[in-house]
């Protein structure tokens, strides 16, 4: 008897994070609003983590004539951490390339700028990984609302 594709995974060493990922969807609409409530409630507290993040770096990173600032693109929930000139009239990654690469900065404060840009992009990246999880599941929300309203219409 041959494995499924399920069995085989058994032993995958991430398992159970990814049980722990998906164990909302497994008690149906409820699970999953409980899910999108949190992850909102993390929305809110990473909006002031990219408050807290840009002041922690900007002491730093001004001596490079750059500026870190949350930015939120679109109304979103949560501010994303952007390069900013000290200016602030210009804004993008782009700046700090141009620090690295041309500006007249000592190797040591170069090294402490990839590792900010680091952290700065993995702090983004959850942003964005919260943020679009929190809009797919109000769209799961909302189709099971619509497929409640199917069933009741059939059974009148």
């Amino acid at each position: 008897m041959s494995a499924t594709a399920l069995e085989q995974r058994q032993d995958f060493a991430l398992d159970q994070y990814a049980k722990g990922l998906l164990k909302p969807f497994l008690k149906g609409k409820g699970g999953i609003i409980r899910f999108r409530d949190e992850l909102e409630e993390e929305c809110r507290r990473l909006w002031q983590e990219a408050a807290d993040f840009a002041n922690q770096y900007n002491r730093t990173v001004v001596q490079a004539g750059l500026w870190l600032k949350p930015h939120n693109n679109s109304g979103g929930r949560v501010r994303a951490v952007q390069w900013r000139d000290k200016g602030q009239t210009q804004m993008g990654r782009r700046l700090l390339e141009a620090v690295l690469q041309y500006g007249d900065v000592p190797q040591g404060m170069k090294r402490q700028l990839v590792e900010i840009e680091t952290e700065r992009t993995i702090f983004n990246a959850k942003i964005a990984a919260v943020t679009r999880q929190v809009d797919r599941l109000n769209k799961v929300i909302n189709d099971l609302d619509e497929i409640e309203v199917m069933t009741r219409g059939d059974q009148g």
